[in-house]
């Protein structure tokens, strides 16, 4: 998929960030370190401007706006936790990711934070990458999963699991600035993964490996938000909310 070019003063651009609690750090550090004091505003958006714990428990973010105050942005992205369910009851969130993302050139995300745009109709006809983990989840919700690390579908550009964070956010900075300073950036970070086992995905991990992988999060689950299968179709029923809207 040909990628777009934005064409409006890189100063000018707001790249919004979506905080909620118990999300994944590194969802969201990974692509900020590579976003930073790159010549547009960076918001982190939450309902107040409280530190939000995330599923670290020494490690909080703390929010720059509020849903209240910030109403346009040039880009949206949501990142994700390794338990998603609670945030996808937080409606005034979704209203308000909603409402930015009809307008927003780019709409995007890393890990699961996919759900919650498709919670609100906005990848519906889009291609999108997950987390492994939560394939199933975000078909239900109408997206067409990805297994790509990166996927770009038009104006859609979402990263899969925690540490495609990272290759995200380079794609967005060759997006938005230049393929250069993307380089730059992927330089500076000594960006050059080396992994020590080939199982950061289940088609190359051991059958054993995936096993006890997806039995961790279906216990995750079960013993943080019994009712999470009750919550994604709550999540799925209220998408009609959103339709032209």
């Amino acid at each position: 998929m040909k990628e777009e070019k934005i064409t409006t003063e890189k100063k000018d651009l707001v790249f919004a960030f979506v905080l909620f609690p118990g999300m994944t750090p590194l969802d969201i550090i990974g692509p900020a370190t590579l976003l930073q004091n790159q010549g547009f505003t960076i918001e982190y958006v939450w309902h107040d401007k409280q530190p939000i714990s995330t599923e670290i428990n020494c490690v909080t973010l703390t929010p720059t706006t509020t849903f209240d105050e910030l109403d346009a942005i040039d880009i949206l992205c949501i990142t994700g936790s390794h338990n998603p369910f609670p945030a996808l009851n937080d409606t005034k969130m979704l209203k308000w990711i909603h409402k930015v993302g009809q307008n927003a050139r780019y709409i995007t995300s890393v890990c699961n934070g996919c759900m919650f745009l498709a919670a609100v109709n906005l990848l519906d006809n889009y291609r999108s990458s997950v987390h492994w983990g939560y394939n199933e989840f975000l078909a239900k919700l109408g997206a067409t999963v990805s297994n790509e690390r990166v996927t770009i579908d038009r104006n859609r550009i979402s990263g899969g699991g925690v540490t495609a964070g990272i290759d995200f956010g380079l794609r967005i900075l060759s997006i938005i600035k230049s393929e250069t300073d993307a380089k730059v950036m992927q330089l500076l970070t000594q960006y050059d993964p080396q992994p020590p086992f080939q199982s950061g995905n289940p088609a190359t991990a051991e059958p054993e490996i995936v096993n006890i992988a997806c039995d961790k999060i279906k216990t995750s689950f079960e013993t943080e938000t019994p009712d999470y299968l009750e919550i994604l179709e709550r999540a799925i029923e209220r998408k009609k909310d959103f339709i032209n809207n």
